[in-house]
């Protein structure tokens, strides 16, 4: 299947670009729209904690914040996952199953500039609110399951959004071109080195038995990078 990002990522086959639009996408909105990081360097050094640093999302954001000269701590619970968080650029790696706080000042890094949660708003939204700085910038992609309390972010004064890459589609903003150009910026950053695909694992072929088998795999919450459906018989 050939991806929109295919057309410019001459480095990479099909399944590795078809792995990363959605959430390229994702990533680069959230980080460099939403919390308004500027992706040629101006806020290099500052600090970025990613909530779930190994699926899909989460290891592109890796790669972009990177790119932009953050210091990135990403979460992540398994040593496998861990070392993947670490493969992708991560410069720190702790739990998000022990207490983070605890853990990031072990790090000396008690607060952070930027927050990115990619797998519980609901379930870190006290952690969020302790661990941002001042000022500092939240993003989530995961529907709450339960209203949040906004006012824990006043004191600080935290700016929080929500990023979901298909609105622009939805509500036909003015804007919709701006993820041609994302994309675009995101293949040129793959083709020079500076990005590199997050394919993990590839299925083949498309049929009904791999469907399952692969949303067995992202269910199990052990999933790491992407996995790709690929070829018809």
């Amino acid at each position: 299947m050939k991806s929109e990002a295919r057309k410019s990522a001459k480095s990479l086959d099909d399944a590795q670009a078809a792995a990363l639009p959605l959430t390229a996408l994702t990533a680069y909105e959230a980080l460099f729209d939403r919390c308004a990081i500027d992706p040629g360097g101006k806020h290099s050094g500052r600090t970025l904690l990613i909530i779930n640093g190994a699926g899909g999302v989460g290891s592109i954001a890796i790669q972009l914040a990177r790119l932009a000269g953050l210091r990135v701590i990403a979460t992540a619970s398994r040593p496998e996952s861990q070392q993947w968080c670490r493969d992708m650029g991560a410069d720190h790696v702790i739990s998000h199953r022990e207490d983070i706080p605890q853990q990031l000042k072990g790090l000396d890094i008690p607060e952070v500039d930027y927050l990115f949660n990619t797998v519980d708003t609901t379930g870190y939204w006290t952690v969020m609110g302790d661990v941002i700085k001042p000022f500092g910038r939240m993003v989530s992609i995961v529907e709450a399951s339960q209203p949040l309390d906004l006012g824990r972010l006043m004191g600080k004064s935290v700016s929080f959004s929500w990023e979901l890459m298909f609105t622009r589609s939805r509500f036909q903003t003015p804007d919709m071109e701006e993820q041609h150009r994302a994309l675009k910026q995101v293949a040129e950053w793959i083709d020079a080195g500076r990005l590199k695909t997050t394919l993990t694992e590839k299925l083949s072929p498309i049929n009904a038995a791999n469907l399952r088998a692969a949303h067995a795999k992202v269910e199990s919450g052990k999933m790491m990078g992407k996995l790709v459906l690929a070829g018809w018989r």
